[in-house]
């Protein structure tokens, strides 16, 4: 059977998404149980905390096409150059 590089990166792209999958997975289980685990007082205390989450996850950030760019510097000119004498 000839070697294949399209099937080959394919199986490899395959293998590493499984992993990452994985641990994406793992990570977000990992995530649940310290909020299960995490102390709250009252079920009023646990809204205030979603409330105040819920507003500042609504402010999304500005799109790079939209921020302010940075200055360029000024071209140097003739006067500003030191001359080398020859």
């Amino acid at each position: 059977m000839a070697f294949d590089p399209l099937t080959f990166w394919l199986k490899g792209s395959l293998f590493w998404a499984t992993v990452l999958r994985q641990q994406h997975h793992a990570y977000l289980q990992m995530l649940g149980n310290m909020a299960n685990a995490a102390p709250r007082e009252t079920a009023a205390e646990i809204a205030q905390e979603a409330e105040k989450m819920r507003r500042t996850s609504a402010r999304k950030p500005t799109p790079l096409h939209r921020r302010p760019r940075a200055a360029k510097p000024a071209a140097k000119t003739a006067k500003t150059a030191k001359s080398v004498p020859a």
